[in-house]
Protein backbone atom coordinates (compact mmCIF):
# COMPACT_ATOMS: atom_id res chain seq x y z
CA UNK A 1 0.00 0.00 0.00
CA UNK A 2 1.43 3.28 -1.05
CA UNK A 3 1.15 6.30 1.52
CA UNK A 4 -0.19 9.04 -0.62
CA UNK A 5 1.63 12.89 0.58
CA UNK A 6 -0.49 15.10 1.05
CA UNK A 7 1.18 18.47 -0.48
CA UNK A 8 -1.38 21.10 0.12
CA UNK A 9 -0.91 20.36 3.80
CA UNK A 10 3.16 19.66 3.45
CA UNK A 11 3.49 23.16 1.98
CA UNK A 12 0.96 24.82 4.70
CA UNK A 13 2.97 23.49 7.29
CA UNK A 14 6.14 24.16 5.93
CA UNK A 15 5.29 27.94 5.08
CA UNK A 16 3.79 27.86 9.11
CA UNK A 17 7.03 26.28 10.38
CA UNK A 18 8.88 29.25 8.33
CA UNK A 19 6.79 31.82 10.01
CA UNK A 20 7.96 30.29 12.90
CA UNK A 21 11.30 30.45 12.81
CA UNK A 22 10.96 34.22 11.37
CA UNK A 23 9.35 35.07 14.39
CA UNK A 24 11.18 32.88 16.69
CA UNK A 25 14.49 34.64 14.93
CA UNK A 26 13.01 38.28 15.90
CA UNK A 27 12.18 37.71 18.98
CA UNK A 28 15.76 36.70 19.80
CA UNK A 29 17.26 39.81 18.05
CA UNK A 30 15.13 42.33 19.96
CA UNK A 31 15.54 40.23 23.57
CA UNK A 32 19.12 40.46 22.69
CA UNK A 33 19.21 44.22 21.92
CA UNK A 34 17.14 44.82 24.81
CA UNK A 35 20.01 43.44 27.09
CA UNK A 36 22.71 44.85 25.75
CA UNK A 37 21.10 48.58 25.36
CA UNK A 38 20.03 47.57 29.68
CA UNK A 39 24.00 46.71 30.02
CA UNK A 40 24.72 50.50 28.38
CA UNK A 41 21.88 52.35 30.17
CA UNK A 42 23.29 51.48 33.68
CA UNK A 43 26.58 53.38 33.53
CA UNK A 44 24.51 56.40 32.48
CA UNK A 45 22.62 58.83 34.93
CA UNK A 46 18.65 58.33 34.79
CA UNK A 47 18.32 62.00 34.22
CA UNK A 48 21.01 62.25 30.92
CA UNK A 49 20.32 63.24 27.79
CA UNK A 50 22.65 59.91 26.36
CA UNK A 51 20.00 57.61 28.33
CA UNK A 52 16.91 58.86 26.47
CA UNK A 53 18.76 59.29 23.07
CA UNK A 54 20.06 55.40 23.92
CA UNK A 55 16.29 53.87 24.82
CA UNK A 56 15.16 55.57 21.49
CA UNK A 57 18.45 53.99 19.79
CA UNK A 58 17.35 51.14 20.60
CA UNK A 59 13.74 50.78 20.59
CA UNK A 60 14.62 51.98 16.63
CA UNK A 61 16.31 48.74 16.34
CA UNK A 62 14.24 46.76 17.68
CA UNK A 63 11.08 48.01 15.51
CA UNK A 64 13.50 47.80 12.50
CA UNK A 65 12.62 43.88 13.13
CA UNK A 66 9.27 43.86 12.66
CA UNK A 67 7.38 41.94 15.32
CA UNK A 68 4.26 43.07 14.97
CA UNK A 69 4.26 41.73 10.44
CA UNK A 70 5.87 38.80 11.64
CA UNK A 71 2.77 37.77 14.16
CA UNK A 72 0.46 38.53 11.81
CA UNK A 73 2.02 36.36 9.09
CA UNK A 74 2.17 33.60 11.61
CA UNK A 75 -1.40 34.07 12.48
CA UNK A 76 -1.77 34.07 8.93
CA UNK A 77 -0.12 30.58 8.50
CA UNK A 78 -1.57 29.19 10.69
CA UNK A 79 -4.78 29.75 10.11
CA UNK A 80 -3.83 28.80 6.57
CA UNK A 81 -2.64 25.26 7.66
CA UNK A 82 -5.62 25.19 9.41
CA UNK A 83 -8.22 25.58 7.35
CA UNK A 84 -6.23 23.24 5.07
CA UNK A 85 -5.54 20.73 7.36
CA UNK A 86 -9.59 20.73 8.67
CA UNK A 87 -10.91 20.30 4.85
CA UNK A 88 -8.68 17.42 4.25
CA UNK A 89 -9.94 15.62 8.00
CA UNK A 90 -14.12 16.63 6.30
CA UNK A 91 -13.60 15.01 3.01
CA UNK A 92 -11.44 11.67 4.53
CA UNK A 93 -13.61 11.23 7.12
CA UNK A 94 -17.35 12.19 6.50
CA UNK A 95 -18.53 9.63 3.92
CA UNK A 96 -21.53 11.53 2.64
CA UNK A 97 -20.76 13.91 0.03
CA UNK A 98 -23.55 16.28 0.22
CA UNK A 99 -22.29 16.80 4.62
CA UNK A 100 -18.89 17.18 3.42
CA UNK A 101 -19.66 20.40 1.27
CA UNK A 102 -21.52 21.78 3.96
CA UNK A 103 -19.01 21.51 6.54
CA UNK A 104 -16.28 22.78 4.02
CA UNK A 105 -18.34 25.76 3.15
CA UNK A 106 -19.63 26.17 6.90
CA UNK A 107 -15.85 26.42 8.28
CA UNK A 108 -14.84 28.61 5.28
CA UNK A 109 -17.28 31.02 4.47
CA UNK A 110 -20.27 33.17 6.39
CA UNK A 111 -23.93 32.46 5.43
CA UNK A 112 -23.82 35.99 3.71
CA UNK A 113 -21.10 35.83 1.47
CA UNK A 114 -22.67 32.86 0.77
CA UNK A 115 -26.13 33.23 -0.13
CA UNK A 116 -24.03 36.27 -2.61
CA UNK A 117 -21.30 33.36 -4.26
CA UNK A 118 -23.60 30.20 -3.85
CA UNK A 119 -22.59 29.30 -7.65
CA UNK A 120 -19.18 29.89 -7.29
CA UNK A 121 -18.07 28.59 -4.11
CA UNK A 122 -20.30 25.27 -4.89
CA UNK A 123 -18.27 24.74 -7.90
CA UNK A 124 -14.82 25.15 -5.93
CA UNK A 125 -15.91 23.19 -2.74
CA UNK A 126 -17.16 20.48 -5.32
CA UNK A 127 -13.98 20.86 -7.13
CA UNK A 128 -11.65 20.89 -4.10
CA UNK A 129 -13.54 17.72 -2.45
CA UNK A 130 -13.84 15.64 -5.63
CA UNK A 131 -10.42 16.20 -6.48
CA UNK A 132 -9.35 14.98 -3.08
CA UNK A 133 -11.45 12.07 -3.04
CA UNK A 134 -9.84 11.10 -6.40
CA UNK A 135 -6.68 11.95 -4.82
CA UNK A 136 -6.94 9.71 -1.97
CA UNK A 137 -8.39 6.69 -3.46
CA UNK A 138 -7.77 6.55 -6.53
CA UNK A 139 -4.19 8.14 -7.98
CA UNK A 140 -2.27 10.53 -5.86
CA UNK A 141 -0.44 11.56 -9.46
CA UNK A 142 0.86 15.26 -10.03
CA UNK A 143 -2.00 15.76 -12.21
CA UNK A 144 -4.70 15.12 -9.19
CA UNK A 145 -2.07 16.87 -6.81
CA UNK A 146 -2.58 19.39 -9.18
CA UNK A 147 -6.20 19.95 -9.45
CA UNK A 148 -6.80 19.82 -5.78
CA UNK A 149 -4.24 22.32 -5.81
CA UNK A 150 -6.24 24.80 -8.48
CA UNK A 151 -9.44 24.54 -6.65
CA UNK A 152 -7.94 25.28 -3.37
CA UNK A 153 -6.41 28.55 -4.74
CA UNK A 154 -9.52 29.37 -6.19
CA UNK A 155 -10.97 28.53 -2.54
CA UNK A 156 -8.61 30.87 -1.17
CA UNK A 157 -9.06 33.60 -3.41
CA UNK A 158 -12.94 33.71 -2.45
CA UNK A 159 -12.08 33.51 1.37
CA UNK A 160 -9.99 36.47 0.56
CA UNK A 161 -12.55 38.41 -1.42
CA UNK A 162 -15.04 37.24 1.76
CA UNK A 163 -12.12 39.25 4.05
CA UNK A 164 -11.76 41.99 2.25
CA UNK A 165 -15.97 42.75 1.92
CA UNK A 166 -15.85 42.33 6.00
CA UNK A 167 -13.42 44.95 6.24
CA UNK A 168 -15.16 47.37 3.71
CA UNK A 169 -18.63 46.16 5.35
Amino acid sequence: MAIRRHHLIEEAKAELDLAYEEVKRAEHAVMELEFEYNERLRDIPQSSPDQATLIAEKEQKQEAHTLDALYEMQNETAQRFALVSAAFAIVSSVPDEDMSLDLIKRILFRRDFLRRNKMEVDKHIRGFHRGLRDYMRKESSPESDSKVRESWTEIERMTALQAKDAKAA
